[in-house]
């Protein structure tokens, strides 16, 4: 997975608002956790074919100390945000395309009753452009 795909989901989450870390979660300025925040790490699928395109699966971990109702509107909001079908597309800054898509979640029972967590897993295509 490149940097760019990195930086595009970056982005995205921003532009949501959702507080979020690439493996690891560092609040600003020394603030206590947010009540939800997000956690990403990727994990990089065999290329099938010969077609230059690469695949990888974004694993997006959604930690909140509120209801698994606030979980469940945060994984709307990203579900929205990335279709399903057509997926959230654009060009990267090295002249690549990337294209990030919707895949699954799953809430996952942790053993501190009060916090929730959520794993939601997006597919990143990327691939070159000849100009």
């Amino acid at each position: 997975m490149s940097s760019d795909a990195l930086n595009l989901i970056k982005k995205a989450m921003d532009e949501m608002e959702l507080k979020y870390g690439f493996m690891e979660y560092v609040s600003d300025s020394g603030e206590t956790l947010p009540a939800t925040y997000f956690i990403g790490e990727y994990q990089e699928l065999e290329p099938e074919g010969e077609s230059g395109e690469e695949t990888s699966i974004f694993i997006l971990t959604g930690f909140s100390r509120e209801t698994w109702g606030a979980l469940e509107c945060v994984k709307e909001r990203i579900r929205k945000y990335f279709p399903v079908i057509d997926g959230r597309r654009r060009k990267t800054e090295s002249g690549a395309v990337a294209a990030v898509f919707y895949e699954n979640s799953f809430p996952v029972l942790v053993e501190d009753e009060e916090l929730k967590r959520m794993q939601i897993n997006l597919k990143v295509k990327e691939w070159k452009v000849e100009t």
